[in-house]
């Protein structure tokens, strides 16, 4: 390595760390739009969500590799290497979670189920809060906003929490088939699951505002 490219190697690179991370929760704000608008719109036969999600999906994988290139590339980091890793980690997660649920939606050719909705929701909510997250978290310039968006996604979950067993109680005591009900508590399962990753970004955020603010 050559002398200007050691130089680079220890220079601050917050820049290019939050302009990476600022793509992540943009594609998530949009990516769970997309996926609470179509299940608005709900076509068991039609792929478009599907494909749409799968886009998403590998846009956000390619974001994340991409953080964890920079994090070979630079030895001086914004906040500590361990916590980009979960920080990155977690957010490419609840992109793998929001797929997963539509491709099994499509597969199962699961009805319209209200619960989906209000889970999509829920989702789209964690993912606008996680933005503004992450966009305080940026040189730590608003603290308050930070710890108010992490109460705001633990809320999320807990209604999310909520939603599932409501549907749960409700799939159990129905005329459905066994095999509908294996399906519709699958799609639920996954659903909720990333509420859960919503949460544990949220925790992996609050981790870093107590280890440096």
């Amino acid at each position: 390595m050559g002398i200007s490219n050691i130089f680079k190697a220890f220079q601050p690179k917050d820049k290019v760390f939050f302009a990476l991370f600022d793509q992540v929760t943009q594609a998530l704000v949009d990516m769970s739009g997309d996926f609470l608008a179509a299940l608005k719109d709900f076509d068991i036969n039609d792929d478009a969500m599907l494909r749409k999600m799968s886009k998403y999906e590998h846009t956000l994988d390619e974001l994340t590799h991409e953080i964890y290139v920079q994090l070979g590339k630079n030895f001086i980091t914004p906040f500590d290497r361990e916590d980009i890793n979960l920080l990155a980690g977690g957010l490419d997660d609840i992109a793998d979670y929001i797929y997963a649920s539509s491709k099994y939606i499509f597969l199962y050719k699961s009805p319209e189920v209200k619960a989906y909705e209000e889970f999509a929701l829920l989702i789209n909510k964690s993912c606008i809060e996680l933005r503004i997250a992450i966009q305080n978290l940026n040189g730590f310039k608003n603290i308050d906003a930070i710890k108010e968006s992490c109460i705001k996604i633990n809320s999320f979950e807990n209604l999310a929490d909520d939603v599932l067993t409501r549907s749960l109680e409700r799939l159990f005591s129905s005329n459905v088939s066994p095999v509908d009900i294996i399906k519709e508590k699958d799609v639920l399962n996954y659903l909720e699951i990333v509420t859960d990753k919503a949460e544990d970004v949220a925790n992996t955020i609050e981790n870093i505002v107590i280890k440096y603010a």
